[in-house]
């Protein structure tokens, strides 16, 4: 049994929403409710009562992630997923100097095989976009804004255009492992007006760990 002491990692609570900045190397939830594994498990038992997941992200990815102590607000927050007006940034340490500062990828994403994930034309629209934020020594540190929500999209359009994640292994012949884990936090999310919720806004300072790999990069940090 791993233990997780998840109060450091609440950000605020906004009535029966928490703002949590997601620990890496932990699913959002787990297998069951008594899947000790999982981030909700430990905010089930920090709180006292069930708690929902707004949205999930990757077990390796840091970062701005919801729940809610209100099933109802977890549906009314999921109508609103894919919102034009819904913003979801994050920041990406990868492999490379890209030749462009801002590029739109809409490559479609979707079974390449019984196994894998990729762009394939026959996949599901996908649409991510890209600005760089600072190159050098061969790496480079890149905002990543999200339309879509296909399963691994910015992992797989990075890998496309050619600049996978550090500590990417599934979606890159060679692995770049200078990092232990893939370098991807979500920074922020903005809920449309019609959110309700008071706030609308939330964001996560960048974990340690990647603060730590961008100093040894020589990387520029907004």
């Amino acid at each position: 049994m791993r233990t997780l002491d998840i109060a450091p990692f609440i950000l605020a609570q906004h009535g029966d929403l928490i703002v949590l900045n997601k620990p890496f190397d932990w699913p959002t939830t787990g297998r069951s409710l008594d899947d000790d594994d999982c981030v909700q498990y430990h905010l089930i038992n920090h709180f006292g009562q069930m708690v929902w997941a707004v949205h999930q992200l990757d077990a390796d990815t840091s970062g701005v992630c919801l729940f809610s102590l209100d099933k109802q607000l977890v549906t009314d927050l999921q109508a609103l997923w894919r919102d034009p007006a819904m913003l979801k940034d994050y920041l990406c340490i990868v492999k490379g100097e890209p030749a462009w500062d801002i590029i739109d990828e809409r490559s479609p994403i979707g079974k390449v095989d019984e196994r894998s994930l990729g762009v394939t034309p026959i996949g599901k629209t996908a649409h991510t976009s890209f600005l760089v934020l600072d190159r050098r020594n061969g790496f480079s540190l890149i905002q990543a804004k999200l339309y879509t929500g296909r399963t691994h999209q910015i992992r797989i359009h990075l890998s496309h255009l050619g600049h996978p994640l550090i500590g990417e292994e599934w979606y890159t012949d060679l692995p770049c492992t200078v990092h232990l884990r893939q370098a991807l936090h979500a920074a922020r999310i903005q809920f449309p007006d019609a959110a309700p919720i008071p706030e609308k806004e939330f964001s996560a300072p960048l974990a340690d760990d990647l603060q730590d790999l961008a100093r040894r990069l020589d990387l520029q940090l907004p």
